[in-house]
């Protein structure tokens, strides 16, 4: 099943056992891949569920096919993580980190504006295509949410809900390293891990984590940028489930 190419619905687009590809995905199939009537593809909603299906009609804009298997959860870690991350100043570096987070299976992503945050604002629109390419690249059937721009100080103050809390910060003590943090805390099913900015976390936000209980973790004795924190503490946490 992973060698058939892949394709994004909205969940609209999926009546009963029908699947209805439109606009870009379309032209993909049709004119890039040139699919012909009775091929299988896979096609996944975004929201969980992902669909082998076999090509039934090909119009001009729009084509149909049949869904012959549904699949929930395919590919998809057992724990869900939230990422809450710092702007950079470079924001194709962002970028990356958003692909590549995308990959290892974060479930949502928070844009981040910390007091040493240099940028101010975020490309949505190009972040929520990132994840979508993304993606259907790595075979999720989950497409991972952009959430608005948003303070440290608002996400650290909501963080209730998660059950594990996570800050990678490189003056932690190495007996704090991510991977035995986990191993303290087996059986969690969601986390959220807060990376900062280039400059990392002031006193000040160091102190308001510590007074939501986030655990400050390690990620090992060298300095890393603030991307490769990011992709480095998602990667542990769902290889950890």
């Amino acid at each position: 099943m992973s060698t058939l190419d892949f394709f994004y619905v909205i969940p609209q687009d999926v009546h009963g056992s029908t699947i209805v590809l439109r606009g870009d995905e379309y032209k993909h199939l049709a004119r890039v891949l040139r699919k012909r009537i009775g091929e299988h593809i896979l096609v996944t909603d975004g929201e969980d569920t992902m669909f082998e299906a076999v090509v039934s009609t090909l119009g001009r804009d729009e084509g149909e096919c049949e869904i012959v298997q549904t699949h929930l959860r395919k590919n998809e870690p057992r724990i869900s993580v939230t990422l809450g991350v710092s702007l950079l100043k470079n924001p194709s570096r962002f970028d990356v980190l958003v692909e590549k987070v995308t990959e290892f299976g974060v479930r949502s992503i928070v844009p981040l504006v910390c007091e040493r945050t240099l940028a101010r604002q975020d490309k949505h629109d190009r972040l929520e295509k990132i994840t979508i390419t993304a993606m259907k690249q790595s075979g999720r059937s989950y497409r991972p949410r952009i959430f608005p721009l948003t303070s440290f100080e608002t996400l650290v103050s909501h963080s209730d809900e998660y059950e594990l809390r996570l800050m990678p910060h490189e003056r932690t003590e190495q007996s704090q390293f991510v991977g035995s943090v986990l191993q303290h805390h087996e059986g969690v099913k969601s986390v959220l891990v807060v990376v900062g900015p280039e400059g990392g976390f002031t006193d000040g936000e160091l102190d308001i984590a510590a007074a939501h209980s986030f655990v400050p973790i390690s990620l090992g004795p060298r300095r890393l940028r603030s991307e490769t924190a990011a992709m480095s503490a998602v990667a542990w946490i769902v290889g950890a489930g």
